[in-house]
């Protein structure tokens, strides 16, 4: 009698068991799919974009300044070799000389509108950079808020893992005491029932399904050893006795 008790005892363990262990592993998917996380990625994401656009026309407004200022540089060299020539008294001819200086002229025209262009340029750098530098601000306070919040979910998950991998190894030694035809029996009610096999009847009560049987239904399942059927669920149901309780208080936690 000891032993079938001891049996349908573990077989109650069994089901706790496996309902910790998917109640926990729901509750790691949970963890992993936060919310709140995934909004701070994506605002991650974006802040991440448009910083990198921003640094992207900075670099480009650089390219343009840098190209102006060679082409400025490569001008007033003309410039100083047209003057050296004038100076130099080397040339006699009048048309020539005019030429230069026209060309001199022209340079220095072309050489303002150059000035003006990197002048506009540089402030748009300067507007730029102001974005820049606010943008970062903006990246590097979202990226430190979603580092904090992955370290508290990764250190939530490891709470709730260890959790699961006792349960799991609990369940492994659960396993060990129990038939193999009562195994058999409790995994096929388990998938048919959506993962719940055994309740406990009592004071006519199927914990399982929260039914209430006939007063004669209840009296016909006064065996304590025996497993019965819920007449409304079809799990498996064990007649209630006092280590249920202690039982129940093992998976409290």
């Amino acid at each position: 009698m000891e032993n079938k008790n001891f049996i349908l005892l573990n077989l109650y363990k069994l089901q706790l068991s496996d309902s910790k262990i998917v109640f926990l592993k729901k509750e790691i998917n949970k963890l992993k799919a936060n919310e709140e996380l995934k909004t701070r990625e994506e605002e991650l994401n974006e802040a991440s974009e448009s910083y990198n656009k921003l640094l992207s026309s900075y670099k480009e407004l650089e390219r343009d300044r840098k190209k102006l200022d060679d082409d400025l540089v490569l001008k007033n060299e003309k410039i100083k070799k047209n003057e050296h020539k004038l100076s130099s008294g080397t040339i006699t001819s009048s048309k020539e000389i005019i030429g230069l200086q026209e060309e001199i002229t022209s340079i220095r025209k072309a050489n303002e509108d150059t000035e003006n262009k990197i002048l506009e340029i540089m402030i748009e750098i300067d507007d730029i950079n102001e974005l820049i530098k606010s943008e970062k601000e903006k990246k590097e306070k979202i990226s430190l808020h979603v580092d904090k919040l992955k370290d508290e979910i990764n250190s939530s998950i490891q709470v709730v893992e260890s959790k699961l991998n006792k349960y799991q190894k609990r369940r492994e030694e659960i396993l060990k005491q129990i038939p193999d035809d009562i195994l058999a029996k409790y995994n096929e009610v388990k998938e048919k029932r959506g993962g719940i096999a055994v309740g406990i009847l009592k004071e006519r009560m199927c914990t399982a399904c929260n039914m209430e049987m006939s007063a004669g239904e209840a009296l016909n399942m006064d065996d304590l050893n025996r497993l019965y059927k819920c007449p409304t669920c079809k799990r498996i149901i064990i007649k209630y006795r006092g280590e249920i309780d202690l039982i129940d208080e093992e998976f409290k936690e």
